[in-house]
């Protein structure tokens, strides 16, 4: 790479020119470029959460990003060059104050690596989970904007890593592991996908899908955890169809924020005395079929004593019986209360205030990964994809 650049022009002129060469490399079936990438990453907007102790300087890029090896050049007040000692990295842009990018040309191995250690780190950032219910919706957008000819591509994967008994280390038991892709025309696609779905329920839970270009051939891969792929010949849409996503993606945060927080009002009875009266809807994540047991207690004692990823919930657990527990936990992004009340029948998530509604989202995400494909969520009585629609397609509900 340049490492001349001067404005944000010549970065983005570089990463579109970048874009045409890797796209006429993979025509021509000779690819020397790897592939352009951005790893999207959900930070924490002060306005929306007054309960939080976080500090406003850790939110600086500066700080989010620049370590004993990493250091960060300025170009303007959104974007910086990224360096991994004095080798240059990427890009980082600040979409707006809750989520941040990273552009790079790096490898896959490296890059992939490096977005994972900046989450893990740090309790400030997260990724952008999008669950297979989400991608649903996406999949009837584009099929509705594109022209039926044109492709997508889809990967669906389910990983029944709880089935294994992760207390006997030499014990070798088999689980389910499922990982299909398909490159299909758009139209019908979601008919045919629909009728899949009643035989092999592991495709309900979809781990990629490709978003059509608007302005060429190809498109842009975007991964359950917030990666995406240019496999275009322009950045400019590549850039334009991930921040489209990413407003997507944080209307439907905030609305999830707006309706789950639990809030405590104070109500003067008719003796003067003052009651507490608690709002909230709860979020219920309901399982196609009652968890196994062993599978319910495995996830339980692997998850919440050490917070372990991809759930990121460090907390007590209290055992109602062999098939219920509470959880009064904190949620390792931004270290905020959560409270769970789960069975093997369906999962109920109670946010206090202030605790960030990504939590959803990578809980969905998740659960349809590793414990259930077939999940139906409520968010108090209306359905989670009731919400979808209105944000994604603009449906009342």
């Amino acid at each position: 790479m340049d490492s001349n650049w001067k404005s944000r022009e010549d970065i983005f002129n570089y990463l579109e020119e970048y874009s045409q060469s890797t796209k006429e490399q993979i025509d021509n079936y000779k690819m020397k470029n790897t592939l352009l990438k951005s790893y999207v990453f959900e930070t924490f907007d002060q306005s929306m959460f007054e309960s939080s102790n976080v500090i406003t300087e850790s939110m600086d890029v500066q700080n989010l990003f620049g370590d004993t090896k990493h250091s960060l050049q300025q170009i303007d007040e959104e974007l910086f060059i990224l360096n991994e000692n004095d080798k240059l990295i990427g890009f980082i842009e600040q979409i707006n104050s809750r989520f941040c990018t990273l552009y790079t040309t790096e490898s896959s191995k490296y890059s992939d690596h490096l977005a994972t250690t900046y989450v893990k780190k740090s309790s400030i950032l997260d990724s952008l989970w999008i669950s297979g219910k989400m991608y649903d919706n996406f999949l009837e957008e584009i099929t509705s904007i594109h022209h039926p000819e044109r492709f997508t591509k889809m990967k669906f994967e389910f990983n029944g890593m709880f089935e294994k008994n992760f207390q006997i280390k030499d014990e070798i038991i088999e689980h389910k592991v499922s990982s299909v892709s398909l490159v299909e025309e758009l139209g019908g696609i979601v008919d045919k996908l629909n009728g899949v779905r009643k035989y092999f329920a592991s495709f309900h839970s979809v781990g990629s899908l490709r978003f059509p270009s608007h302005v060429g051939k190809g498109g842009h891969d975007v991964y359950q955890n917030g990666k995406f792929t240019n496999r275009s010949d322009s950045f400019s849409d590549h850039r334009m169809q991930l921040k489209r996503i990413v407003a997507i993606y944080q209307n439907m945060t905030e609305r999830l924020e707006q309706k789950t927080w639990i809030e405590v009002e104070n109500i003067k009875g008719k003796d003067l005395s003052l009651n507490n009266s608690f709002k909230a809807s709860p979020v219920t994540i309901r399982f196609s079929k009652p968890l196994n047991s062993f599978v319910f207690n495995n996830f339980i004692e692997y998850t919440f004593p050490k917070g372990r990823e991809p759930f990121k919930i460090y907390g007590e657990i209290k055992r109602v019986s062999e098939e219920r527990v509470h959880i009064y936990g904190v949620d390792l992004h931004l270290w905020q209360n959560v409270i769970l009340d789960l069975s093997t029948e369906e999962f109920i998530l109670f946010l206090p205030k202030g605790t960030c509604g990504n939590t959803i989202h990578r809980l969905v995400t998740n659960i349809q990964r590793f414990l259930d494909p077939q999940i139906d969520v409520f968010i108090g009585d209306y359905p989670y994809e009731g919400i979808l629609n209105q944000v994604i397609g603009g449906e009342d509900y």
